[in-house]
């Protein structure tokens, strides 16, 4: 299969030890055992299955959309191999699944697309209808809900898949059809290389799970692999109970150890009632419109392509105005990086809300949208600021809750431990944000807080490389005292 091909159907074939420890999972196999590999690329799984004689030729279904494949699946000696578009044409309404063939394992490493991918696009209306239960998002989470689907009663299915179905907000659906309905074994976060050499830039995970409504007392084991070598799957413990997981925020898989904390979430109201702004533009072409601000000779951007430069005595809100457009890990305080042109023309190219200040003068702080943890710093006024890799917000009362103190508790450890248990990729969405909670915090703890943010800001104003470690443990006990 070429590059492109397999760019195109998402397919990233698995290591042959991945293959074994998913098959070893698998149990109860007999001579009424059905099995189907709804993807079965290489057939990797079946020659594995059948090297070790858990089933005949004849108990093995295997379906794949790529014609390339079948002349190799019949030399494994199979001769169930229909090669079709899997998400398309498997009927896997309520209804006509009765009398319908049904598998009692099903294996496999489902295809890796997004929604952005050609075949989504194509095929967004019909896989939206079909998949309406759980949205037509990923193709990994659809193979996931068919193949639930075709399980007999008490039968298993392990799948390798991405493992961001565990917190998204997008597959919140998925997880709660999950939980709801199957009892969820065992996952396995997978080493973080283990598809590295293989061109995807993808964090795996592998489920177990068994076609029976989770008991109250279900335990799910997590096996945490991140930080091991590709081949070693004996990772750290931790277990949850099932059925806890439906009361968490979006039904987010606790595969970290927050339960407790997780637990806490809801018990305040949410910190976006104190706020507003959120998400912001698009300029439709970066090098264009955009250019590095020139602070008198030092730029805090980098090219990107981006050749024009605009001093900042040049940044006066009618021809350019600074712009947001960085993620990243600075904390507290970072120079707006960029000016956007502001001459009428330039302006009819761009998105934005509707919603969208283009006049807010207020002081108001960015987080960043894209980063390895939650990283919040005061924004620059009259900024404006690029959709989801810098979202602004304002508070609404500003004198009892200025800026500084929503920075200092945003870069707490006790919210950066949230906002990994809401979404553990480094992606952080507006939607997460709005989870986060707003404890009742004293007059006396708000002040402080301010105070120390705002001794961090003027000491990086000075000097970026200031360690302000320090005045960061004092606002994490002070904040982590409301959630303990």
């Amino acid at each position: 299969m070429t590059q492109q091909t397999q760019k195109q159907l998402g397919a990233f074939y698995t290591p042959i030890h991945t293959v074994k420890y998913m098959v070893e999972k698998l149990t109860n196999f007999d001579k009424s055992s059905k099995l189907l590999e709804p993807s079965g690329g290489d057939g990797a799984f079946v020659s594995v299955i059948l090297k070790n004689k858990l089933l005949k030729p004849d108990q093995i279904t295997v379906w794949d959309i790529n014609p390339e494949v079948k002349n190799g699946l019949n030399e494994l000696g199979l001769k169930n191999v229909v090669i079709k578009d899997t998400l398309l044409n498997t009927d896997i309404a309520n209804d006509s699944l009765f009398g319908c063939e049904q598998f009692s394992h099903i294996i496999g490493n489902p295809p890796y697309l997004n929604k952005q991918s050609d075949y989504i696009k194509k095929n967004k209306h019909k896989l939206g209808n079909i998949f309406n239960e759980i949205g037509a998002n990923d193709t990994y989470a659809m193979f996931l809900y068919l193949g639930c689907k075709l399980l007999k009663e008490n039968g298993q299915l392990c799948f390798i898949v991405s493992d961001t179905y565990l917190t998204l907000g997008i597959h919140k659906k998925l997880r709660k059809f999950l939980l709801k309905n199957y009892t969820v074994n065992e996952i396995t976060l997978c080493s973080k290389k283990l598809f590295r050499d293989r061109g995807a830039l993808v964090n795996t995970s592998i489920i177990l799970i068994t076609n029976k409504k989770a008991t109250d007392d279900h335990v799910v084991i997590f096996n945490d692999c991140r930080d091991n070598e590709i081949d070693d799957y004996n990772g750290k413990k931790y277990k949850t109970i099932q059925k806890n997981i439906l009361s968490y925020p979006d039904y987010v898989f606790d595969f970290n150890g927050g339960a407790k904390l997780l637990g806490k979430i809801n018990e305040f109201e949410k910190m976006i009632n104190y706020l507003d702004g959120g998400l912001g533009m698009h300029t439709t072409n970066n090098r264009k419109f955009l250019a590095i601000a020139d602070y008198n000779g030092v730029q805090y951007a980098k090219n990107n392509g981006i050749t024009e430069r605009v001093n900042i005595k040049n940044i006066d809100g009618k021809k350019w105005k600074f712009y947001h457009k960085k993620g990243g890990n600075n904390k507290y305080y970072w120079p707006a990086e960029y000016a956007i042109r502001w001459d009428q023309e330039s302006v009819s190219n761009y998105k934005m809300p509707s919603h969208y200040n283009l006049n807010d003068d207020r002081q108001g702080f960015i987080i960043s949208g894209v980063c390895s943890n939650l990283t919040a710093r005061l924004s620059t006024v009259g900024a404006l600021w690029e959709s989801n890799k810098a979202m602004c917000f304002f508070p609404k009362n500003p004198k009892k809750y200025p800026p500084e103190f929503f920075v200092g508790i945003l870069n707490s450890e006790v919210y950066n431990k949230m906002i990994k248990l809401l979404n553990h990729t480094n992606s952080i969405q507006i939607r997460d944000i709005k989870k986060l909670p707003m404890p009742s915090f004293t007059d006396k703890d708000i002040k402080a807080v301010v105070e120390i943010s705002k001794n961090i800001i003027k000491n990086l104003k000075h000097d970026f490389s200031y360690n302000f470690n320090q005045d960061q443990e004092q606002i994490n006990k002070i904040v982590g005292a409301y959630f303990s």
